[in-house]
């Protein structure tokens, strides 16, 4: 390119390959070093501008910061301080003074210190919750813990009246008691009095028949006769009857098991274990509201009053496991009314959510479950807040 006695922006940036965007930047970044040649439309520069647009170009080739390259411009080309920043653009605008903290007024640390205070609240609510989930584990552990401690009691306790009987060789239950029909043969029958028997006659004589089974022999079987029926002996009744069945009210049936402790020859006793009825948890069972419910399409209402729901006519089922982080605690269902639920999700580090949904009808007939109110650790959200959370909500499940 011949030698000039002035440039253009176009001049310099055909004659090093690159755009005129570069070459003015050039200029800003480097004002002292790029003189204007002479004002007008085209600016023209400086003759040397060729060789230190060049060079510019250059050093940030071989990576050096502004600093870096206007120190090695320094010294190899002359430099014109009353030429200093001539760019009007935005980013070297002068730049408000900042004051030090003295000098801040009464509006900004009022507002500081409702956010300290602000912080302060939420902090102290999230303690509280902490100290209440930690109360409520402590309950559960000692309960279970005088739970576990009570079966193996119990256990050990069986184990101890096993070996007890065991060493002691008791007689057989059978053996001592003997059969029904034993006892009925052993049983000493009382010898009638001349007097008795001249009082009772042939009547004591049809008695004793009686008492015999038809066959006429002791030994033989009785014999069923259409329209008979033969119960248990009277004693063994009285035996049957439970003494549970003698009180008034309700029976509490325990399950029980027979444990039959065995010896070299044959059954030694039999022995009845069981357990009295567990108590009531210490905690009830969390209250879950039904099917019919969790499957309503989750809805909120616009300012307008329009009823908007998500993508798919998504259930409260669907919204709540969305909502839930992953891998974290069951939402907690709270019965505010006979169509209102309040679900509690926790978000973790002692933050929850809260929704109350609410069974409404649609101008149009439709059921559905509307979200009437959300809050945040007892902070509520604004109808604005809540449309933008349903609004993401509807981006993610689209």
């Amino acid at each position: 390119m011949p030698p000039h006695t002035s440039y253009t922006h176009r001049d310099l940036a055909q004659a090093l390959g690159v755009s005129e965007t570069t070459i003015k930047s050039y200029r800003a970044k480097f004002p002292a070093f790029l003189p204007v040649a002479r004002l007008g439309k085209p600016v023209r520069l400086h003759p040397e501008s060729l060789d230190i647009c060049r060079r510019i170009r250059d050093l940030f080739a071989d990576g050096m910061s502004i600093a870096q390259a206007t120190a090695a411009l320094r010294t190899e080309f002359k430099e014109f301080p009353q030429n200093r920043r001539l760019s009007t653009a935005k980013g070297f605008a002068p730049r408000p003074p900042v004051l030090p903290p003295e000098t801040e007024d009464g509006q900004t640390l009022s507002a500081r210190l409702d956010a300290l205070a602000q912080a302060q609240d939420q902090t102290r609510l999230r303690m509280e919750q902490l100290e209440r989930e930690l109360r409520n584990l402590a309950t559960l552990e000692a309960a279970s813990k005088s739970l576990v401690a009570e079966l193996v009691e119990e256990f050990r306790a069986a184990r101890r009246d096993a070996g007890r009987q065991a060493a002691q060789g008791p007689v057989p239950l059978a053996a001592a008691q003997g059969t029904p029909g034993q006892r009925q043969q052993d049983a000493p029958s009382p010898s009638p009095s001349p007097g008795d028997s001249a009082a009772t006659g042939p009547a004591a004589n049809s008695g004793a028949e009686a008492d015999l089974p038809p066959g006429g022999r002791p030994g033989a079987k009785p014999v069923s006769t259409p329209g008979e029926h033969h119960g248990p002996p009277a004693e063994h009744a009285a035996e049957a009857k439970s003494p549970a069945q003698d009180q008034d009210g309700p029976t509490v049936l325990t399950a029980r098991k027979i444990v039959t402790l065995h010896g070299p020859a044959g059954p030694v006793a039999s022995y009845s274990l069981g357990r009295e009825p567990s108590p009531p948890p210490p905690f009830p069972e969390p209250e879950a509201p039904p099917a019919a419910f969790l499957d309503l399409p989750a809805v909120i209402r616009s300012g307008r009053g329009d009823f908007l729901g998500l993508p798919g006519g998504q259930s409260v089922r669907r919204l709540v496991h969305v909502l839930r982080p992953e891998g974290g605690p069951a939402p907690a269902w709270i019965q505010e009314g006979p169509d209102a639920w309040t679900c509690a999700i926790p978000l973790g580090r002692a933050q929850t959510r809260e929704m109350l949904f609410e069974r409404t009808t649609t101008p149009r007939g439709n059921l559905v479950g509307h979200i009437r109110r959300m809050r945040i650790n007892e902070v509520e959200a604004t109808p604005e807040q809540l449309q933008e959370i349903f609004r993401q909500l509807r981006d993610q499940l689209t």
